[in-house]
């Protein structure tokens, strides 16, 4: 009698077990909602990018010359000086054709607002020039109170997102320490 005891209590702890396991197995993913950018540009379409810091008077300026075999990146100054791949890697251009939005604040902001978000006196202007001859002005202001994020006019409009703090990390530290080649590197 106690081993048909225990095996029915066996049994009943298996049925258990496995109902427990249909009802707390997670469900299917969320699905990922697609991320707003600020811009979208294909990476290859940059032919000039300058980044200035204007409250610190900084400016960098880069062109994309095409040659066979060569990085195609290069300062746009009088020699056209290589930047150090490593530095540059591919994602420069990457980072510049169109970061994601965080959160996109406003669609049409007034005056007074872009003020409020440091973009009438911005902390970064950066200028990208395509390879169709269109010019794109992009405005940074000042970081969010929590610190986390940037604010971002987007070209050509008075829409304003935030984009994290790192997107601006990335291209201020390009401006603040240029990514010039070593000899060896060239």
């Amino acid at each position: 009698m106690k081993t048909r005891n225990i095996i029915i209590l066996f049994l009943l702890l298996a049925m258990l077990g496995g109902v427990y396991y249909a009802v707390s197995r997670p469900g299917p993913p969320a699905p990922k909602i697609p991320k707003e950018y600020v811009w979208l540009i294909e990476q290859e379409d940059i032919d000039r990018i300058t980044i200035s810091l204007p409250r610190e008077s900084l400016s960098c300026s880069f062109i994309r010359i095409k040659m066979e075999d060569k990085f195609p990146w290069f300062f746009d100054d009088e020699n056209k000086s290589p930047v150090d791949v490593k530095r540059w890697g591919g994602g420069i251009p990457l980072l510049l054709s169109g970061p994601g939005a965080d959160r996109v604040i406003s669609q049409s902001t007034t005056e007074e607002k872009l003020a409020e978000y440091g973009l009438t006196q911005p902390k970064m202007l950066i200028q990208l020039i395509l390879t169709d001859g269109e010019t794109m002005q992009i405005s940074v202001g000042d970081v969010t109170p929590n610190g986390g994020n940037y604010y971002v006019q987007a070209p050509g409009s008075t829409a304003v997102a935030t984009v994290d703090h790192t997107w601006y990390d990335v291209l201020a530290k390009i401006v603040k320490e240029p990514p010039y080649a070593t000899p060896a590197a060239k």
